[in-house]
């Protein structure tokens, strides 16, 4: 069920106390009335909203692009173009301009909130837990940051002025040092859960297992994943399908989710994976009320690599039921004529008709339970926990079907790190890990290029926008990145 407290349904209040100007024009007087807007708890509490607000630029179709258009599992639809240039790693320095004014407009009103509440005069408990979500927001804008584009400008205050904001780049290593500390600060602070919509302990703890799972520190992976492990608080869906429909939104599986609410604040994912008929009979037959945008599509490797099981026939359809109950069975290859064979129906949501209110969610526990498992196979591969955890995950797959993902045993170390990588891939697929699980693996470019794709090695990172050069000279362009 969907709690009726949702970020959502808060951001409207909130976009009337702070604007959107691009953080790095940030005008002196504008910090002036803030720091007479933040005279109580109530103020504190309306300016986490806000810096919350920029959550949205980071998850959903951004998501998408980054972390799953540019790899190798996902394409562009063959019907819809809007994301070919995504697809096929022709972008220009530009296309990093919305990311970066997103997440550095978060950062400074994370930091915001973090200044100024530490000094208004309420409940000292209450007060260092609305500092340590907000440590806990910043911490996350700054990761999607740097594992786009690497070293980015540090902020820990906010921008007054316009000499403060000219900062040159940090190192990578110093914005990881942020990273860790606002989310082990928030882990350690905050209770264990929160309000839907929010940053709680169990959310940071997973939050940094993603992290040092990206780092390679697997050591400290492992804590922070038995650390929510260990909670008891959550567990698998029975059914794989359920971890993807609005009425599960914030269930037993979820540790974080992004909150989005029909009719006030709509959800573009399910629109951009359905199946798209844009003229014709099958027009309006998945949709009732328009034509789905249909953006996304599953590669040709995706769809033959994928093994049978109940999760494929989730995440994977050639056919669906037409929405007005009458006509029957539509199979793509009768729509298509076989150039668009399968679409991603994982995310489905056949009531929406356009106004859809599913979650993104951030991070589930079958994501922890998989980086338990990668780490422990690291750190202690004869431990047979890490069995446990990937076979709890493979077990639901199969939705009893025995023949279909066996339990795992009995692998060396170098098996069982190639199989974890594929059941992530599987299981997580189309929830915007895959680019940054190749790539932390170093099989990125590899894959890409086994695909014919025109993959150079710079283009593991990301390019600075070139707007925000111009507007801070300080700021070097990533190798490669120069001339355009």
């Amino acid at each position: 069920m969907k709690y009726i407290y949702k970020i959502g349904s808060l951001v409207v209040i909130v976009l009337s106390i702070f604007s959107c100007e691009d953080v790095l024009v940030e005008d002196p007087p504008s910090n002036i009335s803030l720091s007479s807007f933040y005279q109580s708890e109530t103020d504190a509490l309306a300016g986490l909203y806000g810096a919350y607000s920029n959550i949205y630029g980071f998850y959903g179709t951004t998501t998408m692009q980054y972390g799953e258009m540019n790899a190798d599992d996902m394409t562009v639809s063959p019907l819809v173009s809007d994301n070919f240039s995504w697809d096929e790693f022709t972008y220009n320095s530009d296309v990093t301009g919305g990311i970066w004014s997103n997440g550095f407009s978060g950062i400074n009103r994370a930091n915001e909130v973090i200044f100024y509440t530490d000094r208004i005069d309420f409940d000292p408990e209450r007060k260092a837990d609305l500092i340590a979500e907000a440590k806990a927001l910043r911490a996350l804008y700054y990761f999607n940051l740097v594992r786009a584009m690497g070293g980015v400008p540090l902020y820990e205050t906010p921008t007054i002025g316009f000499d403060a904001v000219m900062a040159p780049r940090a190192t990578e290593e110093q914005i990881y040092e942020l990273v860790i500390r606002d989310l082990t600060d928030a882990a350690t602070e905050l209770e264990g859960t929160n309000a839907a919509g929010r940053i709680g302990a169990d959310a940071a703890n997973a939050l940094l297992a993603r992290v040092y799972l990206y780092r390679g520190d697997y050591a400290n992976a492992l804590i922070h994943a038995k650390n929510v492990i260990n909670t008891q608080r959550y567990e698998l869906f029975d059914d794989y399908a359920d971890a993807f429909t609005p009425e599960n939104d914030n269930g037993i599986e979820h540790i974080f989710q992004v909150q989005y609410l029909t009719g006030e604040r709509n959800s573009g994912i399910p629109g951009n994976f359905g199946p798209r008929a844009p003229s014709g009979p099958y027009a309006k037959s998945f949709w009732a009320g328009t034509v789905v945008g249909g953006s996304y599509a599953p590669s040709p490797e995706f769809v033959a690599e994928n093994p049978t099981s109940y999760r494929r026939s989730v995440t994977l359809a050639d056919s669906y039921e037409h929405i007005d109950g009458v006509t029957g069975t539509i199979t793509m290859e009768e729509v298509y004529g076989g150039t668009f064979p399968y679409y991603i129906s994982k995310f489905d949501d056949r009531e929406a008709e356009f106004l859809s209110g599913l979650n993104f969610t951030v991070i589930r526990y079958a994501d922890i339970l998989l980086i338990a498992a990668e780490a422990l196979n690291e750190e202690s591969p004869a431990d047979d926990d890490k069995y446990t955890w990937i076979n709890l995950v493979r077990e639901r797959a199969r939705n009893g079907v025995e023949t279909d993902l066996p339990d795992l045993s009995g692998l060396t170390q170098d098996q069982f790190r190639t199989a974890v990588l594929e059941e992530r891939r599987f299981e997580l697929a189309f929830e915007g890990q895959r680019a940054w699980d190749l790539k932390r693996r170093s099989q990125f470019l590899t894959r890409l290029r086994a695909q014919g794709k025109n993959v150079e090695d710079y283009m593991l990172l990301f390019p600075i926008p070139d707007t925000q050069r111009k507007l801070n000279t300080s700021l070097t362009q990533n190798l490669g990145w120069e001339v355009e």
